[in-house]
């Protein structure tokens, strides 16, 4: 399962980090104690004012592009439509604080590691209230019914991966050499499923949400053939869920409004509904003071001219983001399994223009993201060290240093490298000679992209480095990531960003089988490790813990990309907006939601 959303430019939520204070040191002599930054932040909305009753919530959904609107979870990949979802979408395993399953939610779950075997069960207190918001009972039939469809030949989303395939007779099945799943059973009364995996395979990222837990309602989609349902009005502006609201109405790409589910199984919402709203992140802080918004994530690149203590009608809640920015290179290409039974795969080109190692550390290391965390951010956004982000904060390496702003170390590296300008035009050429032009794609949407696309340029053209933007600007969201998906030839690196789901392995992201790994780079060790982190040795601590050392280790010293810049999230919340909370240890926030006036204050 994808467990991260990568269509975004701003990101969102928090995991319980490591007892290890958190900095980030540069060569240019920032330190940021994230630590102490979080802590100038609320996670719980302050407010002591009497409630309304009921009301609609006014959320902005803060995207510099239309959402895409597929709001079935199977299909959809964009975190934007994402922010909707979350909403009215319900997974059967809730999460504990530190975003691990836990006995909290609809189900009950269990693993025998000797049998291999992972078993969900719904709770009897929950049988009779579990009903989709067109009133039909959920039960595990729906989830079975979703891995039907994920690993179905016909199915076009991009779901399906090794965390399905482990399963026993899902590849049988993906190749349409099979009707059913053999290795999923499901009890006579539809209350209890069983998952078989294949041996050696049921590893401890399964109760990281390695495991899809989410069902779909088979009797909504009947009749309806899976190539046809990624397009159907039933995944986007008729879809439903088991959640807290329904969907009431959708505006394509602008804004959607849903009511309360007063059927919903934990109790009905307090609030009336949500309505969601798409605006630009540029505008979002002067729509906030209008009192236009109720709740939005806040750019941090605008925090200094908005900062706390000057704000009367809103205020902050802070936590770690789950986010991280990062520049890919394209070293290879996506290959279609023709054969069936997978997706498909990572192929390196060991011609591709960025396959040179030494060419992609000197990159890296005249990449200034010192400058973009203090002068853009307000510190609030602070250079990477590792691709694993603090998020994850147990599972970093934090010996590695990553890649200081160091440009005459780039110098000395290209010059070692024999990439030297050797007709005086003022740009390096490659060892043989010939020019050496790299396309670099970075999206378009506020100046604050131009910003950093420009500052990005400026810092390679300072090393000697012909580096110009792909296509001759800066490209809008959803071209970006069409062209990126694509392997287009005009891109030689690029400028991302992912928001990483619960579960720390690599294999989604950086694996060999993995659609979004979009370097379309592979490599023994790298695929090693990934391999051992997601096998069943992975229950032994140390060993786990070696591995996901060794994966950071290869990653930096192979450099597929290399990560820019982790983030702290600030939510911006108007101050009649009571029991809000972005604390993990919070619980069921959306069913306690209050407001206290009619309509959102303004400054």
């Amino acid at each position: 399962m994808k467990k991260f959303i990568r269509r975004t430019a701003l990101f969102l939520a928090v995991v319980l980090i490591a007892s290890t204070a958190l900095t980030a040191c540069g060569g240019g002599g920032l330190e940021v104690d994230v630590n102490k930054k979080i802590s100038d932040f609320y996670m719980t909305v302050q407010n002591t004012e009497n409630a309304i009753e009921g009301g609609f919530l006014r959320y902005a959904v803060v995207a510099d592009s239309p959402f895409a609107g597929i709001f079935a979870q199977m299909f959809n990949e964009d975190a934007v439509t994402s922010q909707i979802g979350g909403f009215f979408w319900e997974g059967l395993i809730d999460s504990t604080e530190d975003r691990t399953f836990s006995q909290d939610g609809a189900a009950n779950f269990s693993y025998d590691l000797d049998k291999e075997t992972f078993t969900i069960t719904i709770k009897s207190e929950y049988k009779d209230k579990l009903k989709w918001h067109d009133g039909a009972p959920v039960t595990v039939d729906d989830l079975l019914f979703a891995f039907e469809v994920i690993c179905h030949p016909d199915y076009d989303g991009v779901r399906y991966d090794s965390s399905f395939s482990c399963i026993v007779g899902v590849e049988e099945y993906n190749r349409g050499e099979a009707s059913t799943i053999s290795g999923i059973t499901v009890s006579d009364d539809k209350q209890t499923i069983t998952f078989q995996y294949k041996p050696e395979t049921l590893s401890p990222s399964v109760l990281s949400f390695g495991l899809w837990t989410t069902p779909e309602p088979r009797h909504y989609y009947e009749g309806i053939p899976v190539s046809e349902m990624r397009a159907h009005e039933k995944s986007r502006s008729k879809a439903i869920g088991f959640g807290p609201f329904k969907l009431e109405s959708v505006v394509e790409g602008e804004s959607a409004r849903l009511v309360r589910y007063d059927d919903y199984f934990k109790g009905a919402p307090k609030l009336d509904g949500v309505i969601c709203e798409v605006v630009a992140s540029d505008l979002f802080p002067v729509a906030m003071q209008e009192g236009r918004f109720d709740i939005g994530s806040f750019g941090t690149a605008y925090y200094a001219d908005y900062p706390m203590e000057a704000q009367t009608n809103f205020q902050y809640l802070g936590n770690i983001s789950r986010g991280y920015g990062y520049v890919g290179f394209k070293l290879g290409n996506w290959v279609a399994d023709s054969e069936g039974g997978g997706a498909g795969k990572n192929v390196v080109d060991p011609n591709a223009k960025m396959a040179d190692v030494n060419l992609r550390r000197a990159i890296a290391y005249s990449h200034d993201m010192e400058t973009v965390g203090r002068e853009i951010y307000s510190d609030l956004r602070y250079r990477a060290t590792t691709i694993v982000s603090p998020f994850h904060g147990g599972y970093q390496d934090t010996t590695l240093k990553g890649f200081t702003y160091d440009p005459e170390k780039a110098k000395q590296i290209l010059d070692d490298a024999g990439y030297i300008d050797a007709d005086g035009c003022g740009f390096r050429e490659n060892p043989d000679g010939s020019k050496l032009q790299i396309n670099y794609a970075a999206m378009s949407g506020t100046e604050v992209n131009e910003t950093l696309a420009q500052m990005a340029l400026q810092d390679w053209h300072a090393v000697g480095l012909d580096v110009r933007l792909a296509t001759g600007g800066t490209i809008e969201f959803n071209l970006f990531y069409d062209l990126v998906d694509q392997d287009s030839p005009e891109i030689d690196m690029y400028a991302a960003a992912w928001s990483i789901g619960y579960d720390p392995n690599p294999d989604g992201v950086w694996g060999l089988e993995s659609f979004f790994n979009m370097t379309r780079y592979t490599s023994p060790t790298i695929q090693g490790t990934i391999n051992n982190i997601g096998s069943k040795a992975a229950w032994d601590d140390k060993f786990r813990a070696e591995q996901y050392n060794l994966f950071q280790k290869y990653f930096e010293e192979e450099i597929p990309a290399f990560p820019t810049l982790w983030r702290i999230d600030l939510t911006a919340v108007n101050n009649r907006v009571k029991n809000y909370s972005v604390d993990p240890k919070a619980k069921d926030v959306l069913i306690h939601i209050q407001l206290t006036s009619e309509s959102p204050y303004s400054r």
